[in-house]
């Protein structure tokens, strides 16, 4: 049995009937499209876990997407409609979990919590008594005629019924069904798990006091974090403003896996409630009491969270594509899932009205929608579990974007003067309804208020030891390097056979700057001036100098890097065997500051200073740590007491290699260390699965042409041991590591390090069509072409591509 609309109105299919899937249906359908939601469950109430939801910078979009009426009956999913917003209310507090003293405060203007259960159910109503939602359809494949582009994508369903559609919309979740058939089941498409388990309890005291309690720590939503775990309670639904016992409250707990096991058949119900309160002690009050409270039968959930970093795929010519937790599933840290998938719906309403409009091809819109979906979305991915990974421990709390950037969006939203049609209707609507009240205000990038002292205590010091594979490099002794640098690093084992079968789980403040150098001027000026090229922000300071930008997205990029090389390396920030008796360190091209950051946590004797062109750094960071605005290639910043200096990703884009190392060695004390880590950015492949026109090799030999024409030499890093000698450098040294483009190994951990490698390479893209590439005299139609086919040839993983990565330390003569 088929169906379909029967009309001559385009229509769309959505394969799920969540959050995503019922906001792009009121979307479409407040547009003109005819749609038909597909749902696996047989109701609404199959799937009956509840949790909170905070809706915060994609509010102007998620209002844009839903009738008027349904705006004015938001009220009834918050889950406390009872408050008066203000500038409290419209926050989000984080407690140290330990102590019970507040880490920092985010701003989020203009955001709701609502219950995802009660929102679901006030998106699902109309559109069920419309008949527009099929409950019970579990897609079982689907068949697209490859001969036209025009003809109809048919779903088939598990039942035997199937339905023609003209687009469909994969919004059925982390495990979409429709991601793996586009994906033909191959393992590129599963989800992974990422070794943090996530608990939901639902609580009704039956106790206004208690209630009371709750409301005093924040009257929506708070956060804790301790050694090992994250928590977080709120309300749930307030059902009587004048009755507080009646009110439901919950709360949450994140952690490590491998440190607290769920034991088998405690995942959900009492047997979760009396192992979540078993194995969660010594919290800070109130936290612990919320736990300890909570009533024998509360509604309790146990599961794994998990993540799939987004991919390309082939969109058969436009017609089908993903959205929400199908495009990009990741874990709740800063709450940026559903606000992309806001985004999502947004912008795929966006695309087919350009198409039915003739804006554009159906091909080229929703592969520009793809485009963008996917490459904010794998960032996003990506850093939801970098966040999990530095939530865990209260030292390095600092670090994440939650504290530096709070819950902002990397994303900008559309210009109101350049907005579609669409956002214009949108808007007016929302502008003339009853949930005014709802600020359009979007935090980007709020470092939040101060985070308190007594997160910034340092670990124990620290006294690495020379690395057992470091190589001793002598002047004259190239063939024995070569040949230890063999046995040390041999083939990386590809994970991609195609007789194999693999196990399931494969992944598992300073007050101020200073500024140094007779070229600057003064810290409110040239330093934080910006120019903008191609849509993208370079400093001003010494214009010209450094071809990369230096915004939000090449910022997230080294800091990407930095969790890579901390896998890389085992958690550790040096090899240079300095002791445990330092007193100074500088960092020259400091960036971010996250590794200046991370040394003075760990080294809490120390003073450290980060040095950079550009104030990109955190305003909040230990005591123990500065910043410095200065170009690193005059000497004005010496200091000549240093103990340790360090240097990353620098010798590649230094003018004056020599010259810097030369300002090092002086500052440095007699006895004091460098370390250089630097990736020679030479795409290599041992095992010949890397054809010779590559396209990803053959955009990074673009790119080796187009950077030394700004001076800048890739490769130096595999020749440093010269400079470091002529400099008057002894005791010379090299780590050299292997690192996969890619997720193509066998190794869990070089699989991780592979994706992030990947991501670094798939961000870099954007940028050489800018500065590098013009400066080649190509034209952006030629950079474009290069970029899409090194693009797609990155996704390709039975190419095993990878880069050696060097970590050079040296001495200065006692």
């Amino acid at each position: 049995m088929s169906a379909s609309n029967g009309s001559s109105v385009a229509n769309v299919a959505i394969i799920g009937a969540g959050l995503t899937g019922l906001l792009a249906a009121h979307g479409l359908r407040k547009n003109g499209f005819d749609v038909a939601v597909f749902e696996r469950a047989h109701h609404i109430a199959d799937r009956p876990r509840d949790w909170t939801i905070l809706i915060h910078w994609a509010m102007p979009l998620f209002k844009k997407l839903l009738p008027e009426h349904l705006i004015e009956k938001l009220p009834e999913a918050l889950c406390n409609p009872y408050l008066k917003f203000d500038e409290e209310s419209e926050s989000l507090p984080v407690f140290n979990g330990e102590t019970g003293e507040l880490l920092f405060k985010n701003k989020v203007p203009g955001a709701r919590r609502v219950s995802r259960q009660r929102l679901r159910g006030l998106l699902a109503h109309e559109l069920d008594e419309a008949g527009i939602i099929r409950w019970g359809k579990r897609l079982a494949g689907f068949s697209h005629g490859e001969e036209s582009e025009a003809g109809p994508v048919q779903l088939q369903f598990e039942d035997g019924t199937t339905y023609d559609a003209n687009y469909v919309l994969g919004a059925d979740g982390s495990s979409s069904k429709l991601r793996q058939l586009l994906f033909d089941k191959d393992e590129a498409a599963r989800v992974q798990l990422s070794g943090f388990m996530f608990a939901t309890a639902i609580v009704q005291y039956g106790d206004a006091a208690k209630v009371q309690a709750v409301l005093k720590t924040h009257p929506v939503a708070a956060i804790t974090m301790s050694k090992s775990s994250v928590g977080g309670c709120g309300v749930m639904y307030a059902e009587a403003s004048n009755d507080l016992s009646r009110w439901t409250t919950m709360w949450v707990k994140i952690w490590r896996k491998s440190v607290t096991p769920v034991p088998e058949g405690a995942t959900a119900g009492q047997q979760a409630l009396d192992y979540l309160k078993a194995t969660t002690k010594g919290q800070a009050e109130p936290f612990q009491s919320f736990i300890d409270w909570t009533p024998d039968g509360s509604e309790c959930y146990i599961d794994e969270m998990k993540y799939w970093v987004s991919q390309p795929f082939d969109n058969r010519g436009g017609r089908i594509t993903l959205a929400g937790d199908a495009a990009h599933p990741m874990l709740i840290y800063r709450g940026q899932g559903f606000q992309h998938a806001i985004l999502d719906a947004s912008h795929y309403l966006d695309a087919l009205v350009q198409v039915r409009e003739g804006a554009e091809a159906l091909g080229s819109a929703i592969s520009a929608y793809d485009a963008d979906m996917i490459g904010r979305g794998a960032k996003a991915v990506q850093q939801s579990v970098q966040e999990a990974e530095l939530s865990m421990d209260p030292k390095t709390v600092s670090q994440m974007l939650m504290a530096r950037q709070g819950h902002g969006s990397d994303y900008s939203l559309p210009n109101p003067d350049k907005a579609t049609q669409a956002d214009n209707a949108a808007t007016a609507a929302a502008n003339t309804t009853a949930v005014d009240k709802f600020p359009a205000t979007v935090p980007h990038r709020d470092p939040g208020p101060a985070l308190n002292q007594s997160t910034m205590q340092g670990s124990p010091t620290r006294s690495p030891a020379a690395s057992p594979h470091a190589v001793p490099h002598e002047q004259n002794d190239r063939q024995q390097h070569q040949q230890q640098e063999e046995e040390q690093h041999p083939s990386i084992i590809p994970a991609a056979e195609p007789d194999e079968v693999h196990d399931e789980d494969e992944f598992a403040l300073t007050d101020g700057y200073e500024t140094a150098s007779t070229g600057s001027t003064s810290v409110t000026s040239s330093v934080y001036a910006h120019t903008y090229e191609n849509g993208r922000r370079y400093q001003h300071f010494k214009n010209g100098r450094y071809p990369i930008p230096n915004d939000d997205e090449e910022l997230n990029r080294e800091d990407m890097k930095h969790a890579m090389l901390m896998e890389l390396c085992d958690g550790e920030l040096f090899y240079a065997p300095i002791g445990d008796k330092v007193q100074s360190i500088l960092d020259i091209g400091t960036g971010t500051g996250v590794w200046a950051i991370e040394v003075g946590d760990r080294l809490p004797n120390a003073r450290v200073r980060g040095i950079d062109l550009s104030p990109t750094q955190p305003a909040w960071v230990p005591p123990n740590v500065d910043f410095l605005v200065d170009d690193c290639e005059q000497g004005e910043w010496l200091d000549r007491d240093a103990d340790f200096v360090h240097l990353r990703f620098m010798t590649v884009v230094l003018k004056d290699v020599a010259g810097v190392l030369s300002r090092a060695y002086e500052s440095l004390k007699p006895g004091g260390w460098i370390e250089l880590q630097e990736l020679c950015a030479e795409i290599l492949c041992d095992d010949g699965s890397m054809p010779d026109n590559d396209p990803v090799k053959y955009m990074y030999e673009l790119s080796h042409r187009a950077f030394s024409k700004f001076g800048m030499d890739v490769t130096l890093p595999k020749r440093l041991e010269p400079m470091l000698r002529d400099a008057g450098f002894e005791n010379i040294q090299c780590v050299v590591k292997k690192v996969p483009i890619g997720p193509w190994p066998r190794d869990k951990i070089l699989r991780v390090i592979g994706m992030y490698q990947k991501m670094a390479v798939q961000d870099i893209m954007p940028i050489l069509p800018g500065r590098p590439f013009t400066a080649l005299g190509m034209s952006q139609v030629e950079s474009q072409v290069t970029i899409a086919h090194a693009r797609q040839g990155l996704a390709d993983t039975s190419v095993h591509r990878y880069f050696h990565y060097y970590f050079w330390f040296a001495q200065k003569a006692p």
